[in-house]
């Protein structure tokens, strides 16, 4: 007999999967982003006298494959974040928004469960898409012409990986935004404000300590200098980040009350 949490995980998975919002992020992040990364890589090789491809090329921080892929780790450090965060209050800020809150305290399951269902769907399925991603971006390199990859390209793939798994991290704090303002809108302002924080703080050159700035800087957005600066535990902090935000959304669940609006 499944237990009240395998319930609850099947519950949010059947929503999850059929939910359009998902799959056009799916579609952006598994494979608009690395074919926008090829053509940047062409514009930057090809090119490099236009405008466009001035500006690819200021994102490179190497050569062939090497290059390639921590360009893809710079997109997906971003693009997970917002794809991810933009699920994530859709994901808790539904039960408000579509007025299916007072039915979850129908259901066999705690609320806290419920939640907890969602950050394990929603992270399986983040982790998931960044390997497609990476995957997508093997295909879009050999079409461009990059040739077969190496074992340092294996590196750099699974750097590229770990740039857009820690982005995604990131994402589960907006859970509580959206959740205690009882609809996913906040939450999306929420994630704009941290996109114009991050800049910021990252002006100042701070950006290294500061969680949702650590992982594009260590995939090279500041350049190769800044990136060797960013160390293990400045990214950890991407970790502990994530499991506040989960443990404070998961609290706020269990003693949630039925909206008398």
């Amino acid at each position: 007999m499944m237990s009240t949490s395998g319930q609850a995980r099947e519950f949010e998975a059947l929503k999850f999967r059929r939910a359009p919002v998902v799959l056009t992020v799916s579609v952006l992040i598994g494979v608009a982003l690395p074919v926008l990364a090829a053509a940047f890589m062409v514009a930057a090789t090809s090119d490099g006298s236009s405008q466009i491809g001035l500006k690819a090329a200021a994102m490179l921080t190497g050569a062939g494959w090497t290059g390639y892929l921590a360009m893809v780790g710079m997109l997906l450090s971003v693009g997970a974040l917002m794809g991810v965060g933009f699920v994530v209050c859709w994901c808790f800020g539904r039960e408000f928004t579509e007025k299916t809150q007072a039915c979850l305290f129908a259901l066999p399951v705690s609320r806290a469960r419920l939640a907890y269902a969602k950050f394990t769907v929603i992270l399986l399925w983040a982790l998931l898409l960044c390997l497609v991603s990476v995957a997508v971006a093997f295909l879009a390199g050999a079409v461009i012409g990059l040739g077969a990859p190496g074992p340092e390209d294996l590196v750099a793939a699974g750097k590229a990986w770990c740039g857009g798994a820690l982005a995604a991290l990131l994402a589960c704090p907006l859970a509580v935004v959206a959740s205690v303002a009882r609809g996913y809108l906040p939450g999306v302002g929420a994630l704009v404000l941290l996109v114009v924080v991050t800049q910021v703080v990252t002006a100042f050159g701070a950006g290294a300590w500061f969680p949702y700035a650590a992982p594009g800087l260590w995939m090279g957005m500041g350049g190769a200098a800044a990136a060797e600066t960013v160390s293990p535990l400045q990214l950890f902090l991407c970790v502990p980040v994530s499991v506040l935000g989960i443990a404070i959304t998961g609290q706020w669940w269990k003693n949630m009350q039925i909206s008398s609006g």
